[in-house]
């Protein structure tokens, strides 16, 4: 899967390590290996349930495999805002010599702008090298404030921030345009792990379109 990430282009790689049916620390062992032999840097993602996650873990097990992750040596590890101790997480995490993502996802909507920035304004607080803010769009006008809020943030912080579902394709497809670090896409149709998220080749294709790649 790594590999193939790497011939299509992609810049950063996420490992959602809840999806794995293994036994996971046995798998962040054996992902060391692959890291080491990666051209791009890998981000080692195990999510929480209440924020998106695909199955209920033992939040103590379940940063364990995250501070795991960042020893055998991902270069990204993201932890959750609502993390218990989030704080000691990201600094243990950086401690191990990987870069924190802090996370928050809204999967009802997208709040207010001053919502918004009290969110990242919290992941900041809590050691972030990256902050991202990832909304529900339950209105096209959602990207809207998605795009502005990542363009005004990014001035100051790194941030990724875009909308999910099908009505938030646009900002998460165009985000990075605005200033957002980076954004997400599957290797192929079907292997999405969140709504609206598209294809690295379609995203790629659609980039081409609009002159942002030769």
């Amino acid at each position: 899967m790594v590999q193939r990430a790497e011939e299509s282009g992609a810049d950063f790689i996420e490992i959602r390590l809840d999806y794995m049916k293994t036994n996971a620390l046995t798998t962040i062992v054996d992902l060391g290996k692959v890291v080491d032999e990666a051209s791009v840097p890998l981000i080692a993602t195990n999510r929480q349930y209440q924020q998106g996650g695909s199955r209920r873990q033992d939040e103590r097990e379940r940063v364990g495999i995250l501070l795991k992750a960042a020893e055998v040596g991902f270069q990204y590890v993201d932890v959750e805002l609502t993390t218990a101790a989030v704080e000691s997480t990201v600094s243990r995490v950086k401690d191990s010599g990987a870069k924190s993502v802090v996370s928050h996802h809204d999967l009802k909507g997208t709040p207010t702008e001053s919502e918004m920035e009290r969110m990242v304004h919290l992941e900041i607080d809590a050691g972030a090298d990256i902050c991202k803010l990832v909304t529900t769009a339950n209105d096209v006008a959602d990207n809207v404030r998605c795009l502005a809020f990542a363009r005004k943030i990014s001035g100051f912080t790194d941030i990724i921030c875009f909308a999910m579902g099908r009505k938030g394709a646009v900002s998460r497809a165009l985000s990075p345009l605005f200033g957002a670090y980076f954004t997400f896409a599957s290797l192929e149709s079907g292997l999405e792990t969140a709504s609206g998220q598209m294809a690295i080749a379609d995203l790629r294709d659609l980039y081409r379109k609009l002159g942002v790649n030769e």
